[in-house]
């Protein structure tokens, strides 16, 4: 590809006057966007070098204009590329996001990654990256996002590889879901006190790391979930003051005894509890949380005695109660939550002619009865 770029150069060079039509197409948002006003781009000639624009648009189309229309943004998430395809991010002087989940890059694009001084969000999910190859990335002193994920096995970032991400002191935003990190990990990185989010599903984490977490001033976003987390862990979660979305789906460890300290976080407006083996008696505390937007039950054993604890939740607009022991007496408790958009009873007792009569009462809600499949 990049003999292709070198191609481009000096086709290029006998087109100096000529045009392009194609506009880019706009990427995905991420969790937490770029800095910077992005708009329609000024004139028809690119603010960037032409030859630069022209090899990364013959890879992808997906690219976001600032309204100079300078490139800020270049999205290769999924594509056939290679490490030498990034060479032309390079002479991309206002570039700030670059997107490369689920491609072949290896240790060797971040070198050239490490070269863009102002990237703010870089996404390296289920990339071919190394312990080693994060140290290329230590001068970055303006990014806020990185995103790593070890789900597909391709990436084998671990422990060692956490002290180069301890070197970006402005990182609001870390995912490191499905790798190799403990607290040895965690402890290397305390340091980031800006950190805003932090994921670390199926990471090898237990009980300790969690009074780590509280030492992040900062930090709003937990993602926990697969993890061998249990009540001693949980305990220390209120600690987390600032706490407003938490995932613990799928934490095996997790039961009714462990639900009372969720009652502690008052600002806690998403939670996660999806596959977590939780009764009435472990739903009975989430009652004081009445900020809540976002809840997930879906795979407990909620039944009709245990929906009255969700009443007075009045600023709901999600929650999702499929496979539970519901039936349509226990839509009762939910006729006063006039916020909800979405509510999931699939794979319960509920009844068509009963949710049609909720859907009278909450005419504002959608209401999903069928299950499809991955909803």
């Amino acid at each position: 590809m990049f003999a292709r770029f070198l191609v481009l150069i000096a086709g290029l060079s006998l087109f100096v006057g000529c045009n392009s039509d194609t506009k880019p197409s706009s990427s995905v948002v991420s969790e937490v966007g770029t800095s910077g006003d992005a708009g329609p781009v000024v004139g028809s000639t690119p603010a960037d070098p032409k030859e630069a624009v022209a090899a990364i648009e013959a890879v992808t189309k997906k690219v976001r204009r600032d309204s100079a229309g300078f490139i800020i943004d270049v999205d290769f998430r999924d594509l056939v590329i290679s490490d030498s395809d990034l060479i032309p991010l390079t002479e991309l002087k206002r570039l700030r996001a670059v997107r490369l989940g689920g491609t072949a890059v290896t240790d060797e694009a971040l070198k050239t990654i490490g070269q863009l001084s102002n990237l703010e969000d870089l996404d390296l999910r289920e990339c071919g990256i190394s312990d080693d190859g994060l140290a290329a990335l230590s001068q970055l002193n303006k990014l806020k996002a990185l995103r790593l994920s070890g789900k597909s096995g391709a990436c084998t970032v671990s422990d060692d590889g956490m002290v180069h991400v301890a070197k970006l002191k402005n990182l609001k935003v870390l995912a490191i879901d499905y790798l190799w990190v403990s607290e040895d990990g965690v402890n290397a990185f305390l340091g980031l006190d800006n950190l805003q989010e932090l994921y670390m599903a199926e990471t090898t984490i237990g009980n300790e790391s969690v009074e780590l977490f509280a030492k992040f001033p900062n930090l709003k976003k937990l993602r926990l979930a697969r993890n061998q987390i249990d009540a001693t862990g949980v305990a220390n979660l209120p600690k987390i003051q600032l706490l407003e979305e938490l995932d613990l789906s799928e934490c095996a460890q997790l039961f009714d005894d462990a639900m009372g300290p969720l009652a502690e976080l008052k600002n806690l407006k998403k939670l996660n509890l999806w596959r977590v083996n939780i009764s009435d008696v472990g739903v009975e505390p989430l009652k004081e949380l009445t900020g809540l937007e976002y809840l997930n039950l879906d795979n407990t054993r909620l039944s009709d005695e245990g929906t009255p604890y969700l009443s007075g939740m009045k600023n709901l607009t999600f929650l999702h109660l499929g496979s539970t022991q519901i039936t349509d007496d226990g839509l009762a408790s939910l006729e006063g939550l006039s916020k909800l958009a979405d509510l999931k009873v699939t794979r319960t007792a509920v009844t068509q002619e009963r949710v049609d009569q909720l859907g009278k009462i909450l005419p504002d809600t959608k209401i999903q009865l069928e299950y499809i499949e991955g909803q």
